[in-house]
């Protein structure tokens, strides 16, 4: 890396993300990966973005498959955040509790659950962004996982009455 990319990935430590894994199924089998590039992008209608790299396969199964799950993974499960990152993982889902939720992998524990259809894919460098139309949102009460400083950290909502 030069010294502008250095910096700039240094920079982009000190912005919290949320953790996130995006799960879909092709042919029958569940498929997921982390990502940590995600956020809200419209309200009416409900939609979101993610980035994805290039380099992975989740890009072509996205688009095989036209659909998506969105798991905003709570606080405590930074492993589950680590088993979808890690590459080579053969069965990613193998231990994990999770059911399907409309045909599409929903990781049980998570503090949000976003179901997508209608994919849009956009080129942005050595990533692709894609968007999502939200056609179901469901959230539990807790604790939610960020990833700050290159560090997992639970983010936990104020008292009742202090927020």
């Amino acid at each position: 890396m030069d010294q502008l990319q250095l910096e700039f990935r240094e920079a982009m430590a000190h912005v919290p993300a949320p953790v996130t894994i995006i799960t879909t199924t092709l042919g029958g089998m569940p498929t997921g990966t982390t990502v940590s590039a995600f956020a809200s992008l419209s309200i009416t209608p409900p939609m979101v973005l993610f980035a994805l790299d290039n380099r992975g396969g989740m890009i072509e199964r996205l688009r095989a498959s036209g659909r998506a799950g969105i798991n905003i993974l709570a606080g405590g499960q930074s492993e589950i955040a680590l088993q979808f990152a890690r590459h080579g993982e053969a069965d990613r889902f193998d231990g994990l509790g999770w059911h399907a939720d409309n045909g599409l992998p929903r990781i049980d524990g998570a503090t949000s659950w976003l179901r997508c259809e209608e994919l849009t894919f956009i080129p942005g460098g050595d990533h692709t962004v894609v968007l999502g139309t939200v056609m179901e949102a469901q959230t539990e009460p807790g604790s939610s996982l960020t990833y700050h400083l290159r560090t997992f950290r639970d983010l936990t909502p104020p008292p009742a009455g202090l927020g």
